[in-house]
């Protein structure tokens, strides 16, 4: 690739170089600007602002050694983020990786740009060796986790992978396991929950229980430890729907011990504790669980290349483990 800037204008142009022959435009310019979403390069193609030898462009074209790509002044070259939040990685290789995501953070900025600092550091973190001008690697998020839960996150690191991960997604074939505190007890060591779920009319983000007119949602919940008011569980969603493993727990009349959406607290103190347990405990202002006690723990699937078998696992955080520990001591199971 060769490129050329008229500073009087502000135009770039791209050569198409012998090594870049048969790739698709939209991917030919995704991983070079990686800073711009792939929806953005598609409207500047459908309003032709990128043209090929002076004609209009489409995102499926491919590409032959000389042609000429002209792009419009503000699609400019990225200047990469910073790493500003440490990303422990739990397996790489040059298809995906694995990482083991904090909380507090999604795993996708916001549409005005916030809440960006996951993103743009893994984005940094995949391209710390990358030549200047790409061609880059473009974080491809095959399935999500919310803001306050923490753990186990795949991403594929091109549109091959991506499609091959999200493949196994569809067809049930990702096996997840989550640790959850809930305030209760269940009524039996293991359930299986089968609650059809939908969007909760007004709402963008809520999901409800939807008995009749829901979507199949399937999950199986066990108690890893009992304590004497809050449990420890084991859950395997069965399907993938949004916040279904916060709805299903919910549903049983034990939702987390912390859920700002479908439970009954945003933060658990000293004091709302020494009256759950009626005796004090902790001290009154003490904040003892701040987030959403929700944990990936494990993901099983297959390799997007080569089919291997694969899994990958993500231990208790430790402000949870703190928690679970204080459990221990203060509200025993007897």
């Amino acid at each position: 690739m060769r490129t050329d800037r008229n500073d009087g204008e502000r135009a770039t142009t791209l050569t198409v170089s012998p090594k870049d022959s048969g790739e698709e435009l939209l991917r030919f310019l995704s991983v070079r600007f990686v800073t711009t979403s792939k929806t953005a390069l598609r409207r500047l193609m459908a309003s032709g602002r990128i043209r090929v030898d002076g004609n209009a462009a489409e995102p499926s074209q491919v590409l032959r050694p000389g042609e000429t790509i002209s792009l419009p002044p503000e699609l400019s070259f990225p200047v990469l983020p910073e790493q500003t939040l440490p990303i422990n990685v739990l397996h790489e290789d040059e298809e995906h990786l694995c990482v083991d995501k904090p909380a507090g953070h999604p795993v996708l900025p916001g549409r005005r740009g916030e809440g960006a600092e996951f993103y743009e550091s893994l984005l940094a973190m995949l391209n710390r060796e990358a030549p200047e001008g790409g061609p880059y690697v473009r974080p491809h998020l095959v399935h999500r986790l919310d803001r306050e839960t923490s753990g186990v996150l795949l991403v594929a690191k091109s549109d091959r992978a991506g499609r091959a991960l999200g493949r196994q997604f569809e067809r049930h074939q990702v096996e997840k396991e989550y640790l959850g505190i809930i305030e209760g007890v269940l009524p039996r060591p293991e359930l299986r929950l089968d609650i059809p779920l939908r969007r909760m009319p007004g709402s963008l983000l809520k999901m409800e229980a939807a008995p009749a007119g829901g979507k199949s949602a399937s999950s199986v919940v066990r108690i890893r430890e009992r304590f004497g008011h809050f449990a420890l569980l084991e859950i395997r969603p069965l399907t993938g729907r949004q916040h279904q493993v916060r709805v299903h727990l919910a549903a049983t009349g034990h939702p987390l011990a912390i859920d700002h959406l479908y439970g009954r607290r945003e933060e658990l103190r000293g004091a709302e504790l020494n009256a759950i347990l009626g005796r004090d405990v902790a001290a009154a202002r003490a904040v003892l669980l701040a987030r959403c006690p929700l944990h990936a723990a494990s993901i099983r699937y297959r390799h997007p290349g080569t089919g291997e078998p694969m899994e990958h696992r993500s231990p208790l955080p430790a402000d949870l483990a703190r928690f679970v520990e204080f459990l221990r001591e203060a509200d025993p199971y007897e």
